[in-house]
Order: C-alpha cells, then sequence, then structure tokens
C-alpha cells in the first residue's frame, strides 16, 4: 500500500506531500491541471526512464519519495533480503532524484539503487492501467497471460516450459549427432588414412627432444673421445710431459739431497700429482658413449619421420598425438552413431511424454478455468451497461507445441445482442476494451498479488449509468486492493473512499500545480464542478445525493 508520496519540483509542482489510505481514492481536476504529474512521478518511483525536461523550470534538481507499507508483501521483502536492505515495521522508502544533466539517482531505504532494481521493485507494488493496458488485451499472447494468471497457473507453466526446454535440447543433440555421422562418413576414407599413418608412426610425448638428445651426445662423443686422446698422447706418451716430469722431481730431489740450498722439489711433485688426475679423467673422457651405431640410426630416422608429419599436418609432436586420438574417436563415433541416436530418440520420446503431460494437464486447468473467467467478466461487463454482452475465451490448437503449452487462447466478445462474437482486437471500441479490463480486474481481486491498482482514465468513452456502474466496479476492487483513479467523471468520483484535487494556479508571474486532499465538504465542490456548476444550488444538491 502506498502511504505517502512527495514530490518537489516536477513539471508545475513545486511542492505537494499526499498521503494515502486504503480503499478507492479519485484524483479529479481541470484538463490541463497537471494530473498526470501523480502518474509520472508514481511511474518514476518504479524505474520509468528519467529526463532533465521533467524538472520544473529554473531548478536544478526533482525531488520524489514514497513510503509503502509491504508487511503483508512477501515477494518486496524477500527483494530487499536479497539485496541487504534493511526494512524496519514492513516500512519501505524509495526515493529519485533526477538532475539538470539528465542523471539520476535512486535509493530503495536509503540504499543507492539502480534502475533495473526500481523496475523489479516496483512491478511487486503497483499495477498501471491505462491506454497502452487497453491496447495490450488485445494482443493475444498478453489474453493467455490472462487466463493463466487467472487459472492460477505459475508453476504448471513452469513445468512445461521445463520438460519442453529438457525435449528440445535433447533434440537438437539428435540433429547435431545425424550431422556429425553424415559429415565423418564422407570423410571416413581421408580419416582411415590419416589415423593409419598416426597410429603407425606409434608416436610418444617428448619423443622427439629424446631423439635430439641422443643424436646431439653420439655427436659431442666423438669430438670429447678425440681430443682426450690427444691430450692423452701429450701426457702420458714415451717422452710425454709426465715422463719428463718425473726425471725432473728425480733430479730437483737429488739436487736438495747434496745442497742444502738447493730449490725444493715441492711444486715438481705436486704438479706430477695433479697431471696424473689429470691423465685419468682424459682416459674417462676418451671412452665412447654407451649409443651404439644402430641406436644413434634409429633416433635419426624417427627425428626424420616426426618432422616430416609435423610438416604435413602444420602441427608439433603433441598435436599429432591429439590428431591420431581424435581421428581414432571419430573413426568410433561413427561406428557406434546409431546406437547413439537410437539412445537418444529413446530419451526424446521419454521427455516428450513428459512435456504432453504436463501440456495436457494445463489444457484442462486452461480450459476449466476460461469457462469460470468468461463468466465473472461477462457478469461484470453486464452491470457496465453491457447488458446483453456474451464474452468468451476460444482454444485453438497449436500446430507446433511451445514452452506455453499446446494450445492459444483468444477472447472473443459479442457487445451487442445480435452482432454475433469477433475476436476481441476486432469487437471493441476504446470505452468496451476500458471496461473488460475492468471487468478482468474485478475477476482478478482475490488473485492478484498487487497491492496498489493504478487506473488512468479507464473511464473514457463512457458516462451516464454506465460511468456509475464503473465507479461501483472500482469501489469494489477497492476491498482487496489500494485503487488510485485518474477520473472525469463525477459518478466515478462520488463513489471513492477519499478525493484529491489537482489545480493549476497563477502566482507571481510562475504557474504550480497544487494536489490537495479534500473534505466531505471539498468534495460535493468539486463534484459540483464536474458536473458543471459548483455554484448552482441545484448542482450542489445533486453532488450531495451523489456522495450519499
Amino acid at each position: 500500500m502506498l502511504k505517502q508520496i512527495y514530490i518537489k519540483n516536477l513539471a508545475l509542482i513545486a511542492s505537494a506531500e499526499i498521503s494515502f489510505s486504503n480503499g478507492f481514492w479519485a484524483i479529479t481536476g481541470e484538463t490541463g491541471a497537471g494530473k498526470s504529474v501523480f502518474l509520472s512521478a508514481l511511474k518514476l518511483l518504479c524505474g520509468a526512464k528519467a529526463s532533465s525536461e521533467q524538472i520544473r523550470n529554473g531548478e536544478e534538481c526533482a525531488v520524489l519519495k514514497g513510503i509503502f507499507n509491504i508487511e503483508k508483501l512477501s515477494d518486496a521483502k524477500e527483494f530487499l533480503q536479497e539485496r541487504e536492505i534493511d526494512f524496519e515495521d514492513g516500512e519501505l522508502e524509495i526515493q529519485r532524484e533526477i538532475f539538470a544533466n539528465g542523471k539520476s539517482k535512486a535509493r530503495i531505504n536509503g540504499v543507492i539503487s539502480s534502475t533495473r532494481d526500481l523496475q523489479e521493485l516496483g512491478e511487486k507494488l503497483v499495477q498501471m492501467h491505462g491506454q497502452s493496458e487497453q491496447t495490450l488485451l488485445k494482443d493475444i499472447k498478453a489474453q493467455q497471460k490472462f487466463i493463466d494468471a487467472y487459472c492460477g497457473n505459475e508453476e504448471l507453466l513452469q513445468k512445461c516450459k521445463e520438460s519442453f526446454e529438457a525435449w528440445n535440447e535433447v533434440n537438437k543433440k539428435i540433429e547435431e549427432c545425424k550431422k556429425n555421422a553424415e559429415s565423418i562418413a564422407q570423410q571416413k576414407d581421408f580419416l582411415q588414412f590419416q589415423l593409419k599413418e598416426l597410429a603407425s608412426a606409434n608416436l610418444k610425448p617428448n619423443e622427439e627432444e629424446e631423439c635430439e638428445s641422443i643424436v646431439q651426445s653420439s655427436a659431442s662423443s666423438e669430438f670429447k673421445r678425440k681430443i682426450s686422446n690427444e691430450c692423452l698422447d701429450l701426457l702420458i706418451s714415451e717422452g710425454g710431459i709426465l715422463e719428463r716430469l718425473s726425471e725432473l722431481v728425480y733430479r730437483l730431489q737429488k739436487f736438495e739431497g747434496k745442497c742444502s740450498d738447493a730449490p725444493k722439489p715441492d711444486v715438481a711433485i705436486t704438479a706430477e700429482e695433479a697431471l696424473r688426475v689429470l691423465s685419468q679423467e682424459l682416459k674417462k673422457a676418451s671412452k665412447p658413449e654407451h649409443y651404439s651405431p644402430q641406436q644413434i640410426e634409429n633416433a635419426n630416422a624417427r627425428i626424420a619421420l616426426i618432422q616430416k608429419l609435423k610438416r604435413k599436418y602444420h602441427t608439433d609432436l603433441n598435436g599429432l598425438i591429439d590428431l591420431r586420438e581424435k581421428r581414432k574417436q571419430e573413426l568410433e563415433s561413427l561406428e557406434n552413431s546409431d546406437s547413439d541416436i537410437a539412445e537418444l530418440q529413446k530419451k526424446s520420446s521419454k521427455l516428450r511424454l513428459e512435456f504432453e503431460k504436463n501440456a495436457a494437464e494445463l489444457s484442462k486447468k486452461r480450459i476449466s478455468g476460461a469457462k469460470k473467467l468468461d463468466s465473472e467478466v461477462e457478469e461484470v461487463l453486464h452491470t457496465l451497461a453491457m447488458p446483453t454482452a456474451i464474452f468468451s475465451t476460444r482454444f485453438t490448437k497449436m500446430e507446433n507445441l511451445n514452452a506455453s503449452g499446446a494450445e492459444q487462447g483468444e477472447f472473443w466478445l459479442a457487445p451487442n445482442k445480435g452482432e454475433g462474437s469477433k475476436p476481441l482486437k476486432q469487437a471493441a471500441s476504446g470505452g468496451e476494451l476500458s471496461r473488460v479490463l475492468l471487468s478482468f480486474k474485478c475477476a482478478m481481486a482475490e488473485r492478484d498479488k498487487i497491492p496498489l491498482l493504478v487506473f488512468d482514465e479507464v473511464d473514457s468513452g463512457i458516462s451516464g449509468e454506465t460511468a456509475h456502474k464503473v465507479g461501483e466496479c472500482l469501489r469494489e476492487l477497492g476491498k482487496y486492493h489500494q485503487v488510485l483513479t485518474i477520473t472525469h467523471l463525477h459518478q466515478v468520483a462520488a463513489q471513492a473512499s477519499g478525493q484529491f484535487c489537482v489545480k493549476k494556479i497563477e502566482t507571481k508571474e510562475r504557474t504550480y500545480t497544487t494536489v490537495e486532499p479534500l473534505s466531505e465538504k471539498a468534495r460535493i465542490s468539486e463534484i459540483a464542478r464536474m458536473l458543471g456548476d459548483e455554484n448552482s444550488p441545484a448542482v450542489l444538491a445533486h453532488a450531495r445525493e451523489l456522495m450519499k
């Protein structure tokens, strides 16, 4: 329920604060006074697109604030909890600021929020009904939604959607398998050739590196052996460095034994020992590697084969191994495709049966509920000056099943006796459409969870006793919802629980729109104005009678 709305600097409204309670409220005023500004404010609070042109001339910012009671609205509470927005005592405050640069800012209970959040929350709080909703009523897809909403088909529709999508997904897989199998079959010889070539190569991960290591190792082995032998020849051959160095050590030792001041032989002894160690290392290095000529030849052959395949298939060794496995799987899938497709077709049949079961249950509920809906809408239409109107719902089986079931519902109307029924989009005038829409809202009154219904000139195109009946219908809706109606008809306004008057005034060369709650006395004057003369005693007496 909307408890209060505050408007500042929106269009011609400089400042307005309006409080509401339950029931049916009428908003009246002269044409052009600015009644639509109130609707604009409510729409902006519910996430409508904002424009700097909506700001009052000469001001930098427009501010809107709406306070709602959501104590009984579990959907709205869940929305706030999901976004971790605190709320106390079941109260919700939405604020919207619009700036001259075209930007806007929104807050939900003080928390900065997106326009999308306002839209989602607004759908749980307010339903707007105007010319666009009447036009929407002519759309047969919208008519189907009316039927399902009336029948309470939300859960069943979801089951239908899920089973249809699961069935459709399996059917897509079947088509994909058939196309893949056909494509592979056309290339079977080519794939078999590639698999044979790659399989016979018997490629292994890291094989190329291992073979290159063998070849490189064998190449460096010959060089090591040659240099090692040349060095050994210098060291240990007859007359070589070690033999001469031994002779040197011998002579130095002999020299030391004869003369006390002779040079010490230590340096020569150390050098001899170091060179003997070096000779042992050179002997080890001169031994050939453990790879045999055959191993080296095999490694070279494998490298050549791998290089050839890499060039041919434009990939590396790992890519060749992956390609071999892929070709193997493709050929295996071709062999298994028939059984795979058969298994998927079996699953598809099972899912289709499940969908058809859900669709049949949905059809049953629609047909049964539509009969009751037809009766209730027709009953209300008879009270709205369409005493002979015949309203009916007709279902057509769809050629192609879809997620919303097996049939399409469409509303038919015979507004006048003897004319015959026609689809609603062809049969109803603007005034008749507004009455059909109102009849739907009356039929949905106890089922509809949205607390606030707003009607923008739902009484357009009607007058007299029909207008009186529309007022009665809106008053009845006010027992189940909070109802706000913009109206030009005194018959409708007189039946409201409360009334606001929108006026345009000029002061100090500025124009202002005011929104004032009316006392009972003021309501009589306003209804007399709507009747044509607020100063006429007779008209005032008529207004009082209407109020009774």
